[in-house]
């Protein structure tokens, strides 16, 4: 072995001053690949505390991030058939203030007040539940654009007055498209929940009777 060998990271071994001298003095019982897999094992173990120690609280910190995000949803308007919505502004503006929520972790009460503050949906570090966040506001940008265009458009009517108000919906296939999307987005971000061991939102498809 050539002293620069010697003297390589791939031949040290860190020993106390005791050990190293034993290991030296018996190679017998010391033998090369004996050494060699203890340094293997050493390093694996130190690498395996380094991954377990930071994901930890990585988990903790994505699991306080998804909450929050629950609470945005846990409201009528990803609960309800959209027959029953009391006024279309406020349903879309639920929808807004999700969106608000996810992208920049502020939630605001219906006169703008902030009612909790956290970190947008960027900062999730689990890279398959913040993919299915950005999937989620998607979806919620979607939603708000159909009912943009349906306003627009007068694709719907209005029945009564208050809160007894009722929607009619020309179209139909709209109507059923504003449910099964809102039921979806709550199965995407169950599906998150259930993995960070929360619990899970669901569509009650309540029906609107004529």
């Amino acid at each position: 072995m050539t002293p620069e060998e010697r003297k390589s990271f791939e031949n040290g071994i860190w020993l106390c001053q005791s050990c190293s001298k034993l290991i030296d003095t018996d190679i017998t019982r010391y033998p090369k690949e004996l050494l060699q897999n203890w340094k293997q094992l050493a390093e694996q173990t130190a690498i395996l505390e380094v991954e377990t120690t930071s994901s930890t609280p990585a988990f903790e910190k994505d699991k306080e991030l998804v909450q929050f995000y629950l609470e945005c949803f846990d409201r009528p308007a990803f609960q309800d058939d959209i027959y029953q919505e009391g006024r279309m502004e406020d349903f879309d503006k639920a929808i807004e203030d999700t969106l608000i929520a996810l992208n920049t972790g502020v939630l605001r009460t219906r006169d703008g007040s902030i009612l909790k503050q956290a970190d947008g949906k960027s900062s999730v570090q689990n890279s398959l539940w913040r993919e299915k966040l950005y999937t989620i506001t998607d979806m919620l940008t979607a939603i708000r654009r159909r009912l943009k265009i349906a306003k627009k458009e007068k694709a719907y009517s209005t029945y009564g007055t208050g809160e007894d108000v009722a929607y009619c919906f020309y179209d139909r296939e709209l109507a059923e498209w504003l449910n099964s999307t809102r039921e979806e987005i709550l199965k995407i971000l169950s599906s998150i929940c259930k993995e960070a061991g929360l619990r899970e939102l669901h569509f009650r498809k309540h029906r609107y009777r004529w």
